[in-house]
């Protein structure tokens, strides 16, 4: 039962990625008397899934849950993958992982590699500067074949198309299927070493440990889709059960094809199959951005996967089951093109777009069928000649040989497209001086062009320090962070990452007033006390209500602070409507009521402008003219506000900023050669920092400090 090199697998068991060959044993299972044949109906049914994710992409109307088509791949390979590793296993007595990995790493990395090359050469064609330094990262981390946790670190919304997503979003549930691949096998090899005298029993075990898997991660995936919905969806913990429900029906599949030829068998399969396939198409027509994913929403499309192969297996492709319709030509024919249109579709679209904007949906369609071109091409010069050399080389140092070739291509790419980038911007560790912090908002110097601190590649870093005082995790415990004077005049600081953008104000403020700072803040939960609406967003998780009223609840019985500084990002729900309006106004007094318990004045900080794109990659081509990086100052004022300045707001002081950053029509990026944005919604630390003078200054006006002080 050792591991083993010496297995060579027919060609017709190709089993890899979104649109390799999906071929496999009509049985599929281990052991199976017969013998093993090719199942066109799955090749079929890839082609459906393919068309569902590039349908959802190109944004066509009625199929606003195509993205349940991933789904659809993972259950294909987890079965096709177990059923060829038990029957060599079975067969053998042990399993080759070497040979298994490199033969995957050829079929897939190939096609790949192209893709990535080409989208590499794209980037550095059309983005500006940093846009080139962000997306050479994301190409490394798919070379690595890490872009699901690349992009969970980054908190990417998946669901939330834009054409300012990385090139290479789609390739998460690549890297989620690769890694399957590494641990798969290994989970196998470990259920037979364990039952290796009693086949009978190694199979039972290995159900029951495939099985375990699948509940763990399925508990799992329904729990953290509610919680925090973007790491449930790119987690291959939360992706793992898709897998195992296909693993599963590789294990059954034995028994289920042995009624095959039966009227009983044709009969139940034309329903079972037919029925998911039906599954599979409400899921894409049902589902939209909105519904919680996967979670049990996914158990649609996943039991509709194994309900279709379930249905080839009883009843066979005769005419009449869902087989016969997957096995069509030219339907087999977009089943085996699908891995490499799944390869282009995205980056054609991004791409296009960057040059145009968003495309209406008939046109990203003709994007789409250009894809489709390349994939057509990328299949018959690259994928098939890979195919064909595969059933000649019988030994594994080739394979692996042409693995590392294609790796080391795709990770040189990114390297040395992001050193180019970084070269051109600059140094990414220089520290913005004190006189320009001085100079940022004093006289206008009427410069417009030339260097800017920080430089575009230091925004993204220039945040606030401890990095402590923000919570960014989907928990909901309370981690207040204290600053100042420990004996010092209490005061809480409360709000989510944009009441912390002024943090290093507050902690000038605090050494000059004698204060002693507690901070509470959360990313993405806001003070306004909105209920839930099912939207995905941190805002609405039961960990921001939980964090929230635990936060409100310290600094009323606990911290019982002289002042109150609260703020929020402003854009969390549409607030140009009288009703958004009132809805806004309600959330925020539902929490400000209970801080006026304490008693203590509430500084209410407006919040500051919001840029309509990322400034740090907009200057970053646009050095030599900041203005192009402006733009427009929004006229909307916050509801709080609005009935502040009424006199409705008790205890409330208004504190804003906006004058400094904006004039009365337009928000400039820079000012004075101060960069006033790391992204496309918080200041800089630097800015912060900057602006410590003109906050006091209100603060004092509002009679919240004393001007001796």
């Amino acid at each position: 039962m050792a591991m083993s090199i010496s297995v060579d697998l027919p060609v017709r068991h190709r089993v890899d990625g979104a649109g390799a060959r999906p071929s496999g044993p009509r049985d599929g299972s281990a052991g199976s008397p017969r013998g093993s044949h090719f199942q066109t109906d799955i090749e079929g049914l890839r082609a459906f899934a393919v068309f569902a994710v590039v349908a959802f992409h190109a944004s066509v109307p009625g199929l606003t849950g195509g993205f349940a088509g991933v789904d659809v791949f993972f259950v294909i390979s987890g079965y096709l993958i177990t059923g060829q590793l038990t029957r060599e296993v079975l067969r053998t007595g042990r399993i080759g992982l070497l040979s298994f990995w490199a033969r995957r790493a050829k079929r897939l990395l190939p096609a790949a590699g192209i893709v990535l090359v080409a989208v590499g050469i794209a980037s550095a064609v059309l983005e500006p500067l940093l846009g080139v330094y962000h997306s050479a990262q994301d190409l490394l981390a798919a070379a690595l074949y890490t872009t699901n946790w690349h992009f969970i670190s980054l908190g990417t919304d998946y669901l939330a198309q834009s054409t300012d997503d990385s090139p290479v979003l789609h390739f998460w549930s690549l890297a989620v299927e690769e890694q399957f691949y590494l641990v798969w096998p290994l989970v196998i090899l470990v259920a037979w070493l364990v039952a290796r005298k009693n086949p009978l029993r190694g199979t039972v075990l290995l159900a029951t440990v495939i099985g375990t898997i699948t509940l763990a991660s399925l508990a799992a995936s329904v729990l953290l889709t509610t919680s925090e919905p973007k790491w449930a969806y790119m987690a291959t913990q939360t992706r793992a059960w898709e897998f195992g429900v296909g693993g599963l029906l590789a294990i059954t599949a034995h028994a289920l094809q042995s009624a095959e030829g039966t009227r009983a068998g044709a009969i139940l399969g034309r329903i079972v199959g037919w029925g998911g396939l039906w599954a599979i198409g409400i899921s894409a027509v049902a589902y939209d951005a909105k519904t919680p994913f996967p979670g049990y929403a996914a158990l649609l499309p996943v039991l509709g996967t194994a309900a279709v192969i379930a249905g080839g297996l009883l009843a066979g492709t005769r005419g009449g089951t869902v087989g016969s319709l997957l096995s069509l030509p030219p339907v087999r024919y977009i089943g085996r093109v699908s891995y490499a249109w799944y390869l282009w579709h995205w980056p054609v679209l991004i791409f296009t777009e960057m040059v145009t904007g968003t495309l209406p949906w008939p046109i990203r369609c003709l994007l789409m069928v250009a894809a489709f071109g390349l994939a057509a091409l990328t299949q018959r010069f690259v994928e098939q000649p890979v195919g064909r050399a595969l059933v000649s080389i019988k030994r594994v140092g080739p394979t692996v040989a042409i693995g590392l070739l294609c790796m080391v291509v795709t990770v040189t790419t990114p390297l040395v497209i992001g050193g180019t980038a970084v070269t051109a911007l600059g140094s990414s560790t220089a520290k913005v001086s004190s006189a320009a912090l001085t100079a940022a908002f004093g006289p206008d110097t009427g410069k417009n062009a030339g260097p800017v601190s920080p430089s575009p590649l230091q925004a993204a870093s220039d945040i606030p320090k401890p990095t402590a005082c923000i919570l960014d995790a989907p928990v909901a415990r309370v981690a207040a962070c204290e600053l100042g004077s420990k004996t010092g005049t209490p005061v809480a600081v409360f709000g989510d990452s944009h009441v912390n953008q002024w943090l290093p104000a507050f902690e000038t403020m605090a050494s000059e007033n004698d204060w002693h700072l507690t901070v509470f803040a959360k990313s993405g939960c806001p003070v306004a006390a909105y209920k839930p609406n099912g939207d995905g967003s941190r805002m609405s998780s039961s960990t921001c209500l939980t964090w929230r009223q635990a936060a409100i609840d310290m600094i009323v019985s606990t911290v019982k602070p002289s002042l109150i500084i609260v703020s929020s990002y402003d854009n969390y729900i549409d607030g140009s409507t009288k009703a958004g309006s009132t809805k806004i106004l309600n959330a925020w007094n539902s929490s400000l009521d209970q801080l006026r318990r304490v008693g203590s004045p509430i500084a209410y900080i407006q919040d500051t402008p919001y840029p309509d794109k990322d400034v740090p990659t907009c200057m970053s081509a646009a050095l030599d003219d900041w203005s192009s990086c402006s733009f427009a100052r929004g006229d909307v004022k916050e509801p709080v506000e609005e009935q502040a300045l009424l006199g409705n707001e008790k205890q409330v002081s208004l504190i804003n900023l906006t004058p400094y950053l904006c004039d009365t029509a337009r928000c400039p990026a820079v000012r004075n050669g101060l960069l006033l944005y790391r992204d496309e919604s918080h200041i800089t630390a630097s800015a912060a920092s900057a602006l410590e003078p003109a906050m006091s200054q209100l603060f004092e006006k509002a009679g919240l400090i004393h001007p001796s002080k």
